[in-house]
Formats: structure tokens, C-alpha cells, sequence
């Protein structure tokens, strides 16, 4: 075994020797300075290239014509706007949206039922039926034991009156199955 690595190890040192002794390849010569390449001379029948003004004066000059066309800046959906009955002063309770009324009770018996609702300043107002409420010419229509009934008039988007039912709703009270 003794031999086997010696034997190894004397290739191994003969190969070293043999690879340190060659020349380096040889460099490649350096290229010319100087030298000046020329770009080949354009056909006869080839056409001239353009220059950039001229490029400016072919194209056309484009403009916008809108007539007939409708404004692309304004909204094709618009918001919810209210069908004005009269030049009535808006009472508070027409200042403020449905959704930002709280039902606090409703009282229901032998006269017309009436309910009680919290506005967004803390102040609380009386409904009755035919009390005008909310931004949409809402008017209440009905109060029972679950709420209050507004019906809403208001122009849509195309520009038709619809009509809309909004119910304000007593909130679920805690504990209570």
C-alpha cells in the first residue's frame, strides 16, 4: 500500500513540474489606432432620411371637437337628488340623512303612533305620520312596533322621479333572546 501512494503522489509531482514549465500564450497583437471606418455610400435610388422638422410638418395637427359629445369629466352616476316640493325652510330633521337617525322608542296605543328618534347632535325629535325626514323629500308614512316607514321621492340618474322605502328600524336590545 506503501507503494501505491507513493506512486500517486510522484505522478502528481511530475505533472506539477511539467504545467509550471510552458510558456504563457502568446497576447494578441494590438488593433490599429486611428483608423477611421467610413459608412457605405447610399444607393442612387435609396431615399434621403427625413430630418426632424420636416417629420413635424408632415403630421397632421390634431384637435378635439366636443360638440355633441358629452363632458367626459363629469360623473355618469349621480347622487340621489331630492324632488324640491316647495321653498320651504328645511326643518332639522330634513338636514340629515335616514341612516344617521336612531330609533330610541316607538309608542304605539290608542291615539297615532308616534316614535322618537335621536339625531346625529344628540337632539331628539317626534315622528308622527306625514312628518317630513331625511335629504330625499322622505316623508313618514307609518309607525308601528318594529319602526318607522319613510317613503322617499328622488330623481335618478336618467332624470325619472322614483320612489323609495326606507324603514328605520329599532335597535336589537341586548340580552334579550
Amino acid at each position: 500500500m506503501k507503494f501505491g501512494t507513493g506512486l500517486v503522489s510522484m505522478i502528481a509531482l511530475a505533472l506539477l513540474v511539467a504545467g509550471c514549465g510552458q510558456e504563457a500564450p502568446p497576447t494578441p497583437p494590438p488593433k490599429p489606432v486611428g483608423k477611421k471606418v467610413e459608412a457605405p455610400m447610399p444607393k442612387a435610388d435609396a431615399k434621403p432620411v427625413p430630418t426632424e422638422q420636416q417629420i413635424e410638418e408632415a403630421q397632421p395637427v390634431f384637435s378635439y371637437d366636443p360638440s355633441g359629445r358629452r363632458d367626459p369629466f363629469v360623473p355618469l352616476i349621480e347622487p340621489k337628488k331630492p324632488v324640491a316640493n316647495s321653498t320651504e325652510p328645511l326643518t332639522p330633521l330634513q338636514q340629515v340623512e335616514l341612516g344617521e337617525l336612531r330609533l330610541v322608542g316607538v309608542i304605539t296605543g290608542k291615539g297615532d303612533p308616534m316614535a322618537m328618534v335621536s339625531a346625529p347632535g344628540g337632539k331628539s325629535y317626534i315622528l308622527r305620520k306625514g312628518v317630513k325626514v331625511g335629504k330625499n323629500n322622505g316623508v313618514v308614512i307609518g309607525v308601528d312596533a318594529d319602526g318607522v316607514s319613510v317613503q322617499e321621492k328622488y330623481y335618478d340618474f336618467v332624470g325619472e322621479v322614483r320612489e323609495n322605502l326606507q324603514k328605520i328600524q329599532l335597535p336589537k336590545r341586548e340580552g334579550a333572546n
